[in-house]
Protein backbone atom coordinates (compact mmCIF):
# COMPACT_ATOMS: atom_id res chain seq x y z
CA UNK A 1 0.00 0.00 0.00
CA UNK A 2 2.77 2.43 0.92
CA UNK A 3 4.61 1.52 -2.24
CA UNK A 4 1.59 2.37 -4.34
CA UNK A 5 1.23 5.78 -2.67
CA UNK A 6 4.94 6.54 -3.19
CA UNK A 7 4.73 5.50 -6.86
CA UNK A 8 1.62 7.62 -7.39
CA UNK A 9 3.25 10.60 -5.67
CA UNK A 10 6.40 10.24 -7.81
CA UNK A 11 4.28 9.89 -10.94
CA UNK A 12 2.25 12.99 -10.08
CA UNK A 13 5.45 14.96 -9.47
CA UNK A 14 6.85 13.90 -12.84
CA UNK A 15 3.61 14.77 -14.62
CA UNK A 16 3.49 18.15 -12.86
CA UNK A 17 7.04 18.97 -14.03
CA UNK A 18 6.16 17.87 -17.57
CA UNK A 19 3.10 20.10 -17.55
CA UNK A 20 5.24 23.10 -16.55
CA UNK A 21 7.62 22.38 -19.42
CA UNK A 22 4.70 22.06 -21.81
CA UNK A 23 3.43 25.53 -20.86
CA UNK A 24 6.81 27.04 -21.71
CA UNK A 25 6.70 25.48 -25.15
CA UNK A 26 3.21 26.78 -25.82
CA UNK A 27 4.10 30.29 -24.68
CA UNK A 28 7.13 30.26 -26.99
CA UNK A 29 4.89 29.10 -29.82
CA UNK A 30 2.36 31.84 -29.07
CA UNK A 31 5.13 34.45 -29.05
CA UNK A 32 6.48 33.22 -32.38
CA UNK A 33 2.98 33.25 -33.83
CA UNK A 34 2.40 36.80 -32.60
CA UNK A 35 5.72 38.00 -34.03
CA UNK A 36 4.95 36.40 -37.37
CA UNK A 37 1.49 37.94 -37.38
CA UNK A 38 2.95 41.39 -36.71
CA UNK A 39 5.47 40.89 -39.50
CA UNK A 40 2.71 39.93 -41.96
CA UNK A 41 0.65 42.94 -40.94
CA UNK A 42 3.63 45.23 -41.56
CA UNK A 43 4.19 43.68 -44.98
CA UNK A 44 0.50 44.06 -45.83
CA UNK A 45 0.62 47.73 -44.80
CA UNK A 46 3.68 48.34 -46.96
CA UNK A 47 2.06 46.57 -49.93
CA UNK A 48 -1.11 48.62 -49.52
CA UNK A 49 0.94 51.83 -49.48
CA UNK A 50 2.78 50.77 -52.64
CA UNK A 51 -0.48 49.82 -54.37
CA UNK A 52 -2.10 53.14 -53.49
CA UNK A 53 0.91 55.09 -54.73
CA UNK A 54 0.88 53.09 -57.99
CA UNK A 55 -2.87 53.69 -58.36
CA UNK A 56 -2.35 57.42 -57.87
CA UNK A 57 0.40 57.43 -60.48
CA UNK A 58 -1.77 55.45 -62.87
CA UNK A 59 -4.77 57.71 -62.34
CA UNK A 60 -2.72 60.85 -62.88
CA UNK A 61 -1.23 59.43 -66.10
CA UNK A 62 -4.68 58.32 -67.33
CA UNK A 63 -6.10 61.77 -66.66
CA UNK A 64 -3.22 63.30 -68.55
CA UNK A 65 -3.66 60.91 -71.50
CA UNK A 66 -7.44 61.47 -71.60
CA UNK A 67 -7.00 65.24 -71.78
CA UNK A 68 -4.60 64.82 -74.71
CA UNK A 69 -6.97 62.44 -76.45
CA UNK A 70 -9.87 64.82 -75.95
CA UNK A 71 -7.88 67.77 -77.27
CA UNK A 72 -6.61 65.76 -80.22
CA UNK A 73 -10.09 64.44 -80.97
CA UNK A 74 -11.55 67.94 -80.77
CA UNK A 75 -8.83 69.33 -83.05
CA UNK A 76 -9.39 66.54 -85.57
CA UNK A 77 -13.17 67.03 -85.42
CA UNK A 78 -12.73 70.78 -86.01
CA UNK A 79 -10.41 70.00 -88.92
CA UNK A 80 -13.25 68.11 -90.59
CA UNK A 81 -12.56 64.48 -89.67
CA UNK A 82 -15.62 62.36 -89.01
CA UNK A 83 -16.16 60.58 -85.70
CA UNK A 84 -15.54 57.22 -87.36
CA UNK A 85 -12.23 58.45 -88.81
CA UNK A 86 -11.12 59.76 -85.43
CA UNK A 87 -12.11 56.46 -83.80
CA UNK A 88 -10.18 54.50 -86.38
CA UNK A 89 -7.12 56.74 -86.01
CA UNK A 90 -7.13 56.48 -82.19
CA UNK A 91 -8.11 52.80 -82.09
CA UNK A 92 -11.20 53.46 -79.98
CA UNK A 93 -14.90 53.09 -80.59
CA UNK A 94 -16.99 55.89 -82.11
CA UNK A 95 -18.98 56.01 -78.85
CA UNK A 96 -15.76 56.78 -76.96
CA UNK A 97 -14.99 59.58 -79.42
CA UNK A 98 -18.48 61.01 -78.92
CA UNK A 99 -18.07 60.89 -75.14
CA UNK A 100 -14.67 62.60 -75.42
CA UNK A 101 -16.15 65.35 -77.57
CA UNK A 102 -19.12 65.71 -75.23
CA UNK A 103 -16.83 66.20 -72.19
CA UNK A 104 -15.58 69.60 -73.30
Amino acid sequence: METTIIIMFALSTILFILSLLQKDRSSKFEEQLENQSIRYMQEMYQLKRKISSLEEALLSSETFDNSLNRDDALAMYEDGYSIEEIAQFANITPEDVESLLANQ
